[in-house]
């Protein structure tokens, strides 16, 4: 099983949109505070959570018109997956690609709560590893296959230590080890994770979630991508008359990056 992290291409399309990215580079620096309703409907209207709720933060995302920036700072190529960017960074190292996009989106949620004790994930080989293990100077070192702990200086619960705590989770797990973390559902719903774990392997999150009075359902996703970069805002250029929405159902799933045959949806809580 692989170690270090990965977010495997399924297929990708490399058509550059030259208007759109222009359309976003011109908008550059332009931030919203919550998802656009663009789109939408009329008769559709986003369903209202309570405000300290998991599904109330992704509704709330910071998100902000721009390209899709990579690890190293340049543009990616395929612009015409996103709508925005949700303007948490991505670091200088190919490190936070799929599955850990959407594990810094819950660890920035429970951060905001002040639910520290909370944050942890597991790695590929089953060792859970808490942001409280790290603050206490525990580190993880990989010798010879061989997970092996390391004393370091202990470090106070500040943003910028659990942005290195995320770091090392990045390196130690991927799609498939945040499979078998998550809880099991079979509702589309905000805060649902579509995965296929593996090699190649892929995931995405549902951010926002609109209904009708007779049960119609539109859904936004977000995710993020390698090599790594921005975590963004998905674009429907399946149905481009709901665009950035989708309708989700069992069965096959194409979203603007990748095509979901295989997949399992889950839960953070």
């Amino acid at each position: 099983m692989p170690i270090a992290s990965h977010c495997e291409i399924f297929f990708m399309r490399l058509l550059a949109v030259p208007i759109v990215t222009a359309l976003f580079l011109c908008c550059n620096g332009r931030v919203n505070e919550s998802p656009s309703t663009s789109g939408l409907p009329h008769q559709f209207v986003t369903v209202a959570f309570p405000k300290d709720s998991w599904q109330y933060f992704l509704q709330h995302l910071p998100l902000k018109i721009s390209p899709i920036m990579d690890y190293k700072g340049k543009p990616v190529l395929d612009q015409g997956k996103h709508v925005a960017i949700i303007t948490f960074d991505v670091g200088n190292s190919d490190l936070q690609q799929c599955a850990d996009a959407l594990m810094r989106l819950r660890a920035e949620y429970l951060f905001a709560q002040h639910r520290y004790d909370e944050i942890g994930f597991h790695f590929c080989n089953g060792e859970y590893y808490a942001w409280k293990m790290y603050c206490n100077g525990s580190r993880p070192i990989l010798k010879k296959n061989k997970m092996h702990w390391a004393s370091a200086h202990p470090c106070e619960f500040t943003h910028e230590s659990l942005r290195h705590y995320l770091n090392v989770v990045y390196a130690y797990a991927n799609t498939i080890s945040l499979a078998k973390e998550l809880r099991t559902t079979d509702k589309f719903e905000v805060g649902t994770v579509i995965i296929t774990p593996g090699s190649p392997g892929h995931t995405c999150i549902i951010i926002d979630e609109a209904s009708t009075t007779d049960g119609g359902k539109l859904y936004k996703l977000a995710e993020g991508y390698m090599p790594a970069q921005s975590i963004y805002v998905l674009s429907n250029r399946v149905d481009r008359s709901i665009d950035p929405w989708y309708r989700l159902q069992s069965g096959v799933i194409t979203t603007s990056s990748y095509q979901f045959v295989r997949y399992q949806l889950g839960k953070f809580e």
